[in-house]
C-alpha cells in the first residue's frame, strides 16, 4: 500500500547509519551525534542497579512523576511543576507540539541551517515549512526575521539556541523581544545545548503563553540512551499538550536516570567545564593547520561541537572513521562541512593527532 501524499513527497531527515554499534573496532571515539563522551553520573548507575533489583519492571512507568517534575522545575527555576512536562526526548516533544498547535493551513518558519528533524516531521503531516536563512557567517538578523514572520504569516517559529550545527548562540534579549512583540506566533526554542551556555528564555514562560522551550538529558547529562527530555511552557500549553501526549511513553528507567542525574549536578557541570576547555584547545589546534588561520573552522562554537570545512569532506570523514573516530558529514546541509563533537581534552588531543596525520597525507588541511 502506498504511503500518504505527504510522505511520498517528503524529503526525510537525513540520519547517518549508526555503524558504530556494529563496529568491531576497539577504542572507538564517538563524535558524530553530540552525545557526552563519558558515562553518566555514578548516581545514575547506582540508581538503575537498585531499580533493576528491587523495582517493578512488570509495571508501566509512573505517568505523573511529581518528584521528578518538581526537580526539573527547581532546576529550571520555575514556580512549580505545572510549567514543565516530560517527554521521551526533544524529538517526541517537537512532534507533539506540531500535532497540538498547528492546522494543515498553518506555516512554520525555521531559522536555517539547523537541526532538521522538526522540518521533516512538519512536512510529514502536510504542514508547510519556510526557511529563514542565516547570513554567510551564520549570524541572525532579528529585524529581517521579524519582517519574515509577518510577511510569510508564520504561525510557529522554530529556533535552536545554541544552534546545531553552526554552534552559534543568539542574543537572548533580542529573542525575548521577538517573543514578546509577536504574541500571536508560537515560538519553539530548542535549548538542547543550554547547559553549555546557561542562556535561556525560560524566565518568560509565566508571562508569555506563546513560548515552548524544549530540552534534553542526552547531551550534558550523558543520558542519550535513555531518551528523555522535557518542555518548559505556560501551564495552559502544558494542559493542551497533555490532551494528546501519551503519559506512559517515558520509560521508568529513564525517569530514574534523569532523577539521579539531577541529584548530581556537579558531575554534569564538571563535564561541561572540561568540554569547554577541550573545545578552546581544539580550536587553537585547528587554527594552526593553515597559514591563513581558521584551520577549517567555519565558526567557533559555544556548545559541545565545532563545524569545520575541508575540500574533501568524504575523504576526511572516512580517514577518521578508519582510525576509530566517528564524526558527522554535514555536506547535505552545508556544502563540504562536517561537525565534530567535543569530548575531553585527552580525547580531543588524540583527534588532533589523527587530523595532523590526515593533513600530512593530503599536503595540508585545505579550506574550500
Amino acid at each position: 500500500m502506498q504511503a500518504n501524499k505527504n510522505i511520498q513527497k517528503l524529503t526525510p531527515y537525513l540520519s547517518i547509519p549508526h555503524k558504530i554499534w556494529n563496529s568491531s573496532q576497539s577504542n572507538i571515539l564517538k563524535l558524530d551525534w553530540n552525545e557526552a563522551t563519558i558515562p553518566p553520573s555514578p548516581y545514575v548507575i547506582e540508581s538503575i542497579k537498585k531499580f533493576l533489583v528491587n523495582g517493578n519492571l512488570n509495571w508501566y512507568p509512573n505517568t505523573k512523576n511529581l518528584y521528578l517534575l518538581d526537580k526539573i522545575a527547581e532546576y529550571t527555576k520555575q514556580i512549580n511543576s505545572s510549567f514543565v512536562e516530560l517527554f521521551e526526548g526533544s524529538d517526541s516533544a517537537h512532534e507533539c507540539i506540531i500535532d497540538v498547535f498547528l492546522d494543515k493551513c498553518d506555516k512554520i518558519g525555521i531559522v536555517s541551517p539547523t537541526y532538521d528533524n522538526f522540518r521533516s516531521r512538519a512536512n510529514g503531516v502536510g504542514i508547510e515549512t519556510i526557511s529563514f536563512t542565516l547570513d554567510d557567517n551564520f549570524n541572525l538578523d532579528f529585524d529581517s526575521l521579524e519582517y519574515f514572520i509577518h510577511e510569510k504569516r508564520i504561525k510557529l517559529l522554530y529556533l535552536c539556541n545554541p544552534n546545531n550545527p553552526t554552534g552559534k548562540s543568539y542574543n537572548i534579549q533580542k529573542i525575548k523581544s521577538l517573543i514578546i512583540n509577536n504574541p500571536n506566533v508560537m515560538f519553539i526554542i530548542d535549548e538542547a545545548y543550554y547547559e553549555f551556555t546557561s542562556q535561556s528564555v525560560c524566565d518568560l514562560v509565566e508571562q508569555c503563553n506563546n513560548l515552548i522551550i524544549t530540552r534534553t538529558f542526552s547531551k550534558a547529562f550523558a543520558l542519550a540512551s535513555f531518551r528523555i527530555g522535557y518542555i518548559i511552557s505556560h501551564p495552559e500549553n502544558i494542559e493542551s499538550i497533555n490532551k494528546l501526549r501519551n503519559p506512559k511513553s517515558v520509560p521508568m528507567l529513564s525517569q530514574i536516570a534523569a532523577n539521579a542525574a539531577l541529584e548530581d549536578l556537579q558531575y554534569m557541570r564538571d563535564y561541561v567545564d572540561e568540554v569547554s576547555c577541550a573545545r578552546m584547545e581544539f580550536v587553537k589546534f585547528l587554527n594552526t593547520l593553515t597559514t591563513g588561520g581558521g584551520g577549517g573552522i567555519f565558526n567557533d562554537s559555544v556548545a559541545n561541537f565545532v563545524l569545520i570545512q575541508n575540500e574533501n569532506i568524504s575523504l576526511f570523514v572516512g580517514f577518521l572513521e578508519k582510525e576509530g573516530i566517528f564524526i558527522r558529514n554535514y555536506s547535505h546541509l552545508i556544502s563540504k562541512n562536517c561537525r565534530i563533537s567535543i569530548g575531553t581534552r585527552n580525547q580531543m588531543s588524540y583527534v588532533a593527532e589523527k587530523i595532523q596525520e590526515f593533513a600530512k597525507k593530503q599536503g595540508g588541511f585545505h579550506l574550500v
